[in-house]
C-alpha cells in the first residue's frame, strides 16, 4: 500500500491502447496494468474491419472517437502499439486529445511538446538492456 501511494499507482488511472493487431492484443489482454493500478477502458484501431470487435474484453473503436474518450473516461495514458509509420501521427493525436503520458511501443521516435512524457520501449532494447547488464 505504501509503495503504490509513494509510486501514485494507489486507485484507479485510464488508459487507452492504440493499436488492435498482434501487439494490442498481447498488452490489451496482459495483467500488467491492471496490476498497478492501470486500466485498458478503451482500445482504438484504424482497420476498419476490427472497429467494434473485442479486444482484451474492451470493443475496439474508431480513430474518429479519440478525442471524446480521453475526456469522458478520463484517460491519462496513451500506449502506442501502431507500425512505426504510423506512430508520430498516432502521438500527434493523443496530444491534440489531452493526454500528456505516452507509452510508445512502435520502435519509431516520436516528437511531442515539451509538456508531454514519452517512454519508448521495444523488445530488442529491453534485451539489450538485459544484456548489458547481465554481462557488466
Amino acid at each position: 500500500g505504501e509503495i503504490s501511494t509513494i509510486l501514485r499507482t494507489a486507485g484507479q488511472h485510464n488508459i487507452v491502447l492504440i493499436g488492435a493487431g498482434r501487439l494490442g492484443l498481447a498488452i490489451a489482454e496482459a495483467d500488467v496494468f491492471a496490476d498497478h493500478g492501470f486500466s485498458i477502458v478503451a482500445i482504438v484501431d484504424a482497420d476498419p474491419a476490427k472497429v467494434g470487435t473485442t479486444c482484451g474484453g474492451v470493443v475496439v473503436q474508431s480513430p474518429t472517437e479519440l478525442p471524446r474518450i480521453v475526456e469522458e473516461m478520463t484517460v491519462i495514458v496513451g500506449v502506442v502499439a501502431v507500425p512505426a509509420d504510423a506512430a508520430q501521427s498516432v502521438a500527434d493525436e493523443l496530444v491534440r486529445s489531452g493526454v500528456r503520458i505516452v507509452f510508445n511501443y512502435s520502435g519509431a521516435l516520436i516528437d511531442v511538446p515539451a509538456d508531454v512524457t514519452v517512454h519508448t520501449t521495444s523488445p530488442a532494447v529491453e534485451l539489450l538492456y538485459a544484456l548489458y547488464f547481465h554481462l557488466a
